[in-house]
């Protein structure tokens, strides 16, 4: 199956998630053809301000995979989904608006029509593939992992057509899925880590990634699973302020490539900051 993806600016830089997403869809034959010549989806822009400029750079992305005869775009940072589905719903329901940006993107030769649907990569692998299919390719046994599914804030807020808006359980399955043991009581999956105001206000959101950890050990975790760049940043780098045992942050596409048999060094794992030393 082919998908329109928007890789977003913390992908290539992210712990792993490029290369364990690349080698995980190429397993799955999840074909992601990235959108040519993206741009930032404005995140911060769109939160910050509602000015045309926060409109007109998703738009732009949308304007892309449109050209490319792209109805989806499939993305695998929350922030990138939350921003883009949040002006693909705008734009849909606002025509002057829609006329406006229009006018920006003529400048470029780019025009939008919309509507494009917005997809995070764990609901394509959740809903559009057989289980059976997953799990035929499992060469590992995961069950030594037991996993605490971090979903963060943004990524089924405020629809909640997805999965629950509270209490997701996508990540859970797919964990349940390649085998591992997951939490069933892990009441820190939608909490918020500070995503980017981890860097103005850090003071603030270290206690916010402290409950995500604490949670996590306290209910036995030996591993936190996640799908946002930011939000594994976030746990991940916040460790070393707290007096507490080290958990590794790992993607949802890692646990995955774990159980797909792929080696850890091509699953991206050495660049954690805390060590992932399990052995699985």
């Amino acid at each position: 199956m082919k998908y329109g993806f928007y890789p977003g600016c913390t992908y290539a830089g992210s712990a792993g998630y490029k290369e364990s997403t690349e080698a995980v869809s190429h397993i799955l034959d999840t074909e992601l053809v990235e959108i040519q010549d993206w741009n930032c989806c404005g995140a911060t822009t769109y939160l910050s301000t509602k000015d045309l400029s926060a409109y007109v750079l998703p738009a732009r992305v949308m304007a892309l995979a449109e050209k490319q005869n792209f109805k989806e775009i499939v993305t695998v940072c929350s922030a990138c989904y939350s921003t883009l589905r949040k002006v693909s719903e705008k734009l849909a329901s606002n025509e002057e608006l829609l006329k406006n940006v229009n006018i920006a993107l003529s400048e470029e030769g780019l025009h939008y029509t919309g509507p494009v649907k917005i997809r995070h990569y764990i609901e394509v692998v959740v809903s559009d593939l057989d289980t059976e299919m997953i799990k035929n390719k499992i060469k590992n046994d995961l069950k030594e992992l037991i996993v605490a599914p971090y979903y963060g804030c943004q990524l089924n807020r405020p629809w909640g057509d997805m999965d629950d808006s509270l209490y997701p359980m996508m990540m859970d399955i797919l964990c349940k899925t390649a085998g591992a043991t997951v939490l069933t009581d892990y009441s820190a999956k939608t909490s918020c880590c500070g995503a980017a105001s981890m860097l103005p206000h850090k003071n603030d959101c270290i206690p916010l990634n402290k409950r995500i950890v604490m949670d996590a050990l306290n209910k036995g975790a030996n591993v936190i699973s996640t799908l946002c760049p930011l939000c594994q940043l976030n746990v991940d780098s916040s460790q070393t302020k707290f007096d507490l045992p080290d958990i590794p942050v790992i993607f949802f596409t890692q646990l995955l490539g774990l159980a797909f048999g792929i080696s850890k060094e091509d699953l991206g794992l050495q660049k954690l900051l805390v060590p992932f030393n399990l052995n699985v």
